[in-house]
């Protein structure tokens, strides 16, 4: 019951309107005395509970005395609650974007935000690559990366995000340390540009990589594979300054680039 109770607010009741509605589901007709005992809402709160759950639909009310109040079959109880749910997505999305694309010209040029873990970085990776129109660049991708894509299922949904924007047109430029790698790389990405950089310019492997997407932001991923599963840690660059900077170590690195055949 309590497991019940605590879905039913995810869905928007408060406490009160799920202990009432619940205890109106398990025992039926019932009055304000009959609620207040099953249900353990103070007497208090009865009355102004009801009329809420009245006002959403959820509840009939039988006008005897005393007054009993029965509730909608499930279903139509599901239904009404999904709509209302539905309804404060849409609200709360249009809000927040709103009151975000206020304060977005007043974010700081050129600002770096750490980032840590797994999960969180790769949150971040796919927020870069939904938000790319133009170009995506990945730069030196560190070759246990791979590995940790097989650890941690959730980086999937990297290489299917990368899959739709090549499909949408979206340029996709990597180079990485490893032949292996880069052919494995290939395959699962058709349609990107793989190049494998020269390892004589590059004698020990980078525990990370760069993503760059359309010339506006980066990130700078670094591996930690000292434990396992192994960890990824992320700074994360807007502005042009930074963009410019790491640009040109990404653009020397890529003509430095052998392509695969």
């Amino acid at each position: 019951m309590q497991l019940l109770i605590e879905s039913l607010q995810q869905l928007g009741l408060t406490a009160y309107e799920a202990k009432i509605l619940a205890a109106l589901t398990q025992y039926g007709s019932r009055n304000a005395a009959d609620l207040h005992t099953l249900s353990g809402v103070p007497r208090s709160a009865v009355y102004g509970v009801i009329d809420k759950l009245k006002n959403r639909g959820l509840i009939e009310i039988q006008n005897s005395k005393p007054m009993r109040y029965k509730a909608q079959e499930p279903e139509r109880i599901i239904t009404l609650l999904t709509k209302d749910y539905a309804v404060a997505v849409d609200f709360s999305l249009e809000q927040l974007e709103n009151i975000y694309q206020k304060q977005e010209g007043t974010l700081e040029d050129n600002s770096a935000w750490n980032i840590n873990g797994v999960k969180n970085v790769t949150d971040k990776i796919l927020q870069m690559l939904e938000s790319s129109n133009k170009e995506i660049l990945f730069s030196s991708s560190y070759v246990p990366l791979n590995q940790i894509v097989a650890v941690y299922p959730i980086m999937g949904s990297i290489w299917k995000e990368i899959r739709e924007k090549i499909s949408e047109g979206v340029k996709v430029k990597i180079t990485v340390n490893d032949k292996i790698y880069a052919d494995e790389i290939a395959t699962e990405l058709p349609g990107a540009e793989v190049k494998v950089y020269n390892k004589k310019n590059n004698s020990s492997p980078l525990m990370g990589g760069i993503l760059s997407v359309d010339e506006k932001e980066l990130l700078v991923v670094t591996v930690n594979d000292e434990i396992f599963p192994p960890n990824l840690n992320a700074t994360w660059y807007c502005g042009k300054e930074h963009v410019r900077v790491f640009r040109h170590f990404i653009d020397a690195e890529w003509n430095q680039s052998a392509s695969i055949e």
